[in-house]
């Protein structure tokens, strides 16, 4: 009888822990990156064309070391990109110029599992 018991604690105990799912791909929720040169005050409507933006899943504080983030994407000629498919959690956002003069960062956390969010991040400010 107790091993019995134990075999089913243990299978429960199994599950539990691989359900809890960590940051990155394999989710519904979607995020939808823009790049802005200079301090973003509202005014400013200049965009950063193909800069390249760095995702570290679970990360929170700017990381300059690029090898150390999970993917990247090129931004369109409008600063934009996307990255699709993400789970909930917390995610650092760190954005390159393509000249690499100008970069800038943002933590984003995602809180519920489904939607496409909007992020801005602007070159020299990190949040």
């Amino acid at each position: 009888m107790k091993n019995i018991l134990f075999t089913i604690v243990s299978a429960i105990l199994i599950i539990s822990i691989s359900a809890c799912s960590k940051p990155g791909t394999g989710g519904k929720a979607t995020l939808s990156v823009h790049v802005f040169d200079s301090i973003c005050d509202g005014s400013n409507v200049n965009v950063v064309p193909e800069a390249t933006i760095y995702i570290k899943y679970g990360g929170t504080a700017v990381d300059a070391d690029i090898g150390s983030y999970d993917d990247s994407q090129i931004a369109d000629f409008g600063g934009k990109t996307v990255y699709e498919s993400l789970r909930r959690g917390d995610y650092y956002l760190y954005a390159v110029s393509q000249d690499g003069q100008k970069t800038g960062g943002t933590h984003f956390e995602i809180k519920n599992r489904i939607g496409e969010r909007e992020v801005v991040i602007c070159t020299g400010a990190y949040e």
